[in-house]
């Protein structure tokens, strides 16, 4: 029999079991339970669910929509034991008092008086506000929301404040100064938390603080709301200036007991005054939970299961990542989610790894503080780190504690802090890997990415408020990305959105977009929360030969790169990069997403592009730029040629010296590269490298063909063209003028195809290549052919054919004879195409292995026509083979679709079905506008199999 489920509200809405997370879903199955939860054991009709959900305006399906949810809802929760029942009125959940959040914040609250002693009403009141985890109904939005967030807010509040006042009662002034000020942040209107403020200051001797406070009440309740403050503080301020002996502590006396009725002779003696102990030591030094956290599921369970495999010996987690990602954040919410299974509290301290001036804390200092903390007098801590180190293991031994050790930059700051032994838990955050932590303790570390684009949707809207996002969805997209996801820059960004809440989401994207490759649009006066701050605390943190390897690979235009390419733009052997990109790997400035392959965050690589121009010769940046252009052209070079089973002239320009270039696999390395060459051609393109922008348009023109990418196609040519025109060379822009030719007839843009076609021939006959002119006039009559003009496209094949008889160069020959079969195919000439196919496919070992897969294509789709159409499966197998096998995945598909089509025709509908399912398999796996277009067509055509056969 499961334990039971137990539930929050107390924070983001959330149930567990066993110690686990459920997964409830979307915000509006949260909205749901916690309904019926903060309805407390009553009834919850389906009227009040549907205005919590839809307030005033519920949609026509409202009562099954909410059916539907709170189905799902209890999928979750009856397997941990617990359900939602249905009653004769609407829905009912009972959960035990002792799993229910607000239900066990009420019973510690129950009755805090003056007829509880003041330690115990110090302890319970903290007790109590261990249990919040955050903003009450974190994440859930709409009008209901906001007046239960504001209700539980308040029952927030005023625990604060009963706790504030039995401090003042025990004396400890300095306590509730220091603490008091946070909580009147996120409660500024709350008059008795000001009361308590002015009275601890005046108590503690600052009069002069004591009545600046009352003034900066005053003040605001005066311009936000137009009142005086009320009648209690208004008679303190009078006191405090009267100086009025009263409001000093004052000897406590316990109160006579309540005797029963007997004799005055058989009563007990009046007890002697109490004398005045402190509380016993339980520290709840966490700061308040983030008010607004969504996602990190998967971190968090992981944080749980290294929890529950400690068991009852000390657990040591270690959240890592760059700044600005959310580490503290993450941490802080686990924290708050944990806090009270450890009874004996939770210590916390900002190591000061990486921020604004100051050196990092030392151990010995932040020891000093958990002594005292836990209850050592000042002049009891002992002197030295060992001595310190030692009496704190010795007191947390036997305890059950939270320890949070915030922003650590080496492990050195973390060791002296770990207790000896004890069921503790110690939560480290740091940019860094702190690898002589994971060594010593075997700490597993939880890393922390940019969250994924609908987490980091989810935070926006969460700050901007989903309204906004629903009615601009694009352009909430586009600011998350412009953003990088990082949940700093988002803060930020939403942070700027919310003041200008009259503006459209879309002229925030604007301002983003032209600033895009900066970290302007994220800049703020306080540097805690600015970006460029913030990672520059990373950066000076690192050693002068990392710091110099930083800056020159955040010229890298992305999306990540491997060791060569790093190690071409060092000028450095690849060991000596590998060890660099770990130094930089450690320091959370570069990831390693992939085996072997690293990633530099846009933000991050914006910030070492501002530090590469203002640090470094602009001479050695140009040449950083130009070794990188010169791999990715050279190796794609390298990997065209034998791809395509082709001579490549290089251009007669040698890479400069440092470009490293290694024997990879051609497919393999298109694959991995072929993202990076584009951003390689637009940055060769915005800094002025043209020759390099034209060459790497021809590099990756039949890789992207191949894949289908033909958006890409046409973007790397045009971009070639206008390198080829600026740099004033003719014989590059008449091959760049056939790459966007190549691009507009995939596209189905033939008129566009036949301008460039044009103006690309008259520039070669121009110059007098014969090549060039008769690639051009093959290349046209291709055209023609795909436009469906086959007579005047079969003429111009035979014309060329007739430059290239048999045992002529077989290449040449067998690139015409592929448009004269298919020509013929389209014109019903069957046998005569099977016949010039068939001399294309004698000739396969001098031809590249797609030439030969769409020469069988062509086959079978003459067979096909001629009603053998088991030869034609068989020629339409192998095509799709070949292409499979040379990772063209949408060519295969479209050998599929032929091949399906002929079966259809034939009525031959379970084998035109699987043919068609086995394309579409293919499709739904490959990115792209080609794949996403054939993937329709296929569904088309399966559903127009239906009922037939």
């Amino acid at each position: 029999m499961a334990a039971g489920v137990t539930f929050g509200v107390l924070g983001p809405v959330e149930a567990w079991a066993d110690g686990h997370r459920l997964p409830l879903g979307t915000p509006q199955q949260r909205t749901i339970l916690a309904v019926i939860l903060l309805n407390e054991g009553s009834v919850t009709s389906t009227g009040e669910l549907a205005a919590a959900l839809w307030a005033e305006d519920p949609p026509a399906g409202a009562v099954k929509t909410i059916r539907t949810y709170v189905s799902r809802l209890r999928a979750v929760l009856e397997p941990g034991g617990e359900t939602i029942e249905s009653v004769a009125r609407g829905y009912l959940l009972r959960p035990g008092a002792d799993r229910f959040d607000l239900a066990r914040l009420r019973s510690l609250t129950a009755g805090l008086d003056s007829r509880v002693p003041a330690p115990d009403r110090a302890d319970r009141a903290r007790e109590a506000l261990a249990i919040f985890r955050g903003e009450p109904l974190a994440g859930l939005n709409g009008s209901w929301a906001d007046i239960h967030r504001a209700r539980l807010s308040d029952l927030r509040a005023a625990t604060y404040e009963t706790l504030f006042a039995a401090e003042l009662e025990i004396g400890l002034h300095a306590g509730v100064i220091a603490e008091i000020p946070a909580v009147i942040s996120q409660f500024p209107f709350r008059e008795k938390l000001r009361e308590l403020q002015i009275l601890a200051l005046h108590r503690a001797g600052l009069r002069a603080a004591a009545l600046s406070a009352y003034r900066e009440v005053h003040q605001l309740l005066d311009q936000e709301l137009g009142v005086e403050p009320m009648a209690a503080l208004q008679d303190l301020h009078q006191r405090i200036l009267r100086n009025d002996p009263e409001l000093l502590p004052q000897p406590e006396t316990a109160p006579e007991p309540v005797q029963p009725d007997v004799p005055e002779s058989s009563r007990p003696a009046t007890p002697a005054p109490r004398e005045r102990t402190a509380p016993r030591s339980r520290p709840a030094q966490l700061p308040a939970a983030p008010t607004l956290f969504t996602g990190r599921d998967d971190e968090l369970r992981r944080a749980d299961q290294v929890l529950e495999a400690a068991g009852q010996r000390l657990a040591v987690v270690v959240f890592t990542g760059m700044g600005g990602v959310g580490k503290t954040s993450t941490a802080l919410y686990w924290a708050h989610r944990l806090a009270d299974r450890y009874g004996d509290g939770q210590l916390y301290t900002d190591l000061r790894g990486y921020g604004p001036g100051g050196d990092p804390l030392s151990p010995d200092a932040v020891l000093g503080s958990f002594l005292q903390s836990l209850g050592v007098p000042p002049a009891d801590v002992p002197e030295g780190v060992e001595a310190r180190a030692a009496t704190f293991r010795s007191l947390v031994a036997d305890r059950s504690m939270l320890l949070l050790l915030d922003n650590a930059a080496t492990a050195d700051q973390v060791l002296d802090l770990l207790p000896g032994s004890g069921r503790s838990l110690v939560i480290v955050t740091s940019r860094g890997t702190l690898p002589a932590l994971v060594v010593r303790t075997a700490a597993p570390l939880i890393p922390l990415q940019p969250p994924d684009q609908d987490e980091a949707l989810a935070l926006f809207a969460a700050r901007v408020g989903a309204d906004r996002v629903r009615a601009e969805p694009t352009a909430a997209h586009d600011i998350v990305e412009l953003c990088g996801r990082l949940p700093l820059a988002l803060a930020v960004v939403a942070a700027r959105a919310a003041a200008a809440a009259h503006l459209p989401l879309a002229a925030v994207a604007d301002e983003l977009r032209s600033t895009h490759g900066t970290l302007s649009a994220f800049h703020l006066p306080d540097e805690v929360f600015d970006p460029r701050a913030v990672f520059s605390w990373s950066y000076q943190a690192i050693g002068e030969e990392p710091a110099e390897a930083f800056r020159r690979l955040c010229l890298h235009p992305g999306p990540d790169l491997n060791v060569e390419v790093a190690a071409s733009m060092l000028a450095r052997p690849p060991a000596e990069t590998r060890r660099l990109l770990a130094d930089l790997v450690t320091a959370a400035l570069v990831t390693e997403h992939v085996p072997g392959r690293w990633k530099i965050h846009d933000l991050l690589r914006a910030y070492g592009d501002e530090l590469a121009r203002d640090l470094d010769h602009p001479q050695q940046r140009r040449a950083t730029l130009q070794r990188l252009l010169d791999y990715y052209l050279h190796a794609g070079r390298i990997s065209d040629s034998r791809l395509f089973k082709r001579q490549e002239s290089d251009g007669g320009e040698e890479p400069l010296p440092g470009v490293v270039l290694t024997d990879a696999e051609p497919t393999a390395w298109f694959a991995d590269e072929h993202l990076a060459l584009l951003s390689a051609l637009d940055l060769a393109a915005r800094e002025g490298f043209d020759r390099q922008a034209w060459q790497l348009s021809w590099v990756v023109r039949d890789y992207l063909n191949r894949q289908g990418l033909w958006h890409h196609v046409q973007m790397s040519q045009s971009a070639g063209l206008a390198a080829a025109i600026r740099g004033g060379q003719p014989a590059a822009e008449a091959r760049a003028r056939w790459g966007v030719a190549f691009a507009a007839s995939n596209m189905g843009s033939y008129e566009e195809a036949h301008v460039q076609l044009r103006h690309a021939l008259a520039l070669y006959e121009q110059l007098g290549d014969r090549d060039g002119v008769e690639r051009t006039r093959l290349f046209t009559a291709g055209v023609l052919d795909l436009q469906g003009r086959w007579q005047e496209a079969l003429e111009q094949f035979r014309a060329l054919l007739a430059l290239h008889p048999p045992g002529s160069d077989p290449t040449a020959r067998a690139r015409i004879l592929i448009g004269v079969s298919w020509s013929n195919t389209e014109l019903g000439r069957f046998a005569e195409a099977i016949t010039d196919a068939r001399e294309v496919i004698g000739m396969g070992a001098e031809l590249h292995p797609f030439r030969v897969a769409d020469t069988w294509d062509t086959i079978g789709r003459a067979q096909a026509g001629l009603g053998d159409l088991d030869e034609a499966t068989d020629s339409y197998r192998r095509a799709v083979d070949l292409y499979l096998e040379h990772k063209a995945p949408v060519w295969a598909a479209q050998s599929l679709r032929h091949l399906g089509d002929a079966l259809g025709a034939a009525d031959r509908v379970p084998e035109a079905e699987k043919a068609y399912r086995e394309a579409l398999t293919l499709v739904d796996n490959t990115a792209g506008p080609q794949a996403a277009q054939l993937g329709a067509e296929l569904e088309l055509l399966l559903s127009g199999l239906t009922g037939r056969g």
